[in-house]
């Protein structure tokens, strides 16, 4: 820990990514942030978009899904060319904006049938799916099962859907950037929502 707070915004970001001793940084980039001071950051290898949704109207004059998602998508058009955006298949700013942009794109998906995610596959590209219980990423014909929702505690016994929907975010970002099943299997396992390692959340 470099130092104590509610310290996701673009000036933490700038201060973890000065730190020369850093190596990987997984940064939040919430909507108040950005609209307030920007991203922090200029470019990134990988963005995730987990959703859009109504719950985030209201407040710094977005009033529309439209202005929330030219918000958000400010995060994946940082991306690098040869950088991933991953986006959730099933939502429809998401969709949209995948358009925009000039870098990989991978989504996730809760249901393996989703039109999107099956187009994906047959092309060949990388999804990460909910299938049978399993967080699994899947390329073509092939699927890798990564681990059972049940067996990651941040799904709380994989009840939690829209956590698993997370996970599968999150899970697909790790293996874009390269590490390896059994490391990311390991660590959805091991990573427990307590006040010691989710602080505040």
């Amino acid at each position: 820990m470099m130092e104590k707070g509610d310290t996701t915004g673009p000036v933490s970001a700038e201060y973890i990514l000065k730190d020369p001793t850093v190596e990987f940084a997984v940064l939040e980039t919430a909507r108040g942030g950005i609209l307030r001071s920007g991203l922090g950051f200029s470019r990134c290898d990988i963005a995730i978009i987990t959703n859009i949704q109504e719950d985030h109207l209201g407040l710094s004059d977005i009033h529309t899904l439209d202005d929330l998602a030219r918000v958000k998508s400010t995060v994946v058009k940082s991306v690098k060319k040869d950088g991933w955006a991953i986006l959730n298949a099933e939502d429809e700013q998401c969709l949209k904006i995948a358009n925009e942009l000039s870098c990989n794109v991978a989504y996730f998906s809760m249901d393996e049938n989703n039109p999107i995610v099956k187009q994906f596959s047959k092309e060949g590209k990388i999804v990460a799916v909910y299938e049978n219980g399993f967080i699994t990423i899947k390329k073509g014909e092939w699927k890798m099962r990564v681990e059972r929702a049940t067996h990651v505690p941040l799904t709380m016994g994989g009840k939690a859907k829209f956590m698993i929907a997370n996970v599968l975010a999150a899970t697909l970002a790790s293996y874009l950037q390269g590490f390896k099943t059994d490391d990311i299997s390991l660590s959805l396992q091991t990573f427990i929502p307590s006040a010691a390692q989710t602080p505040g959340r």
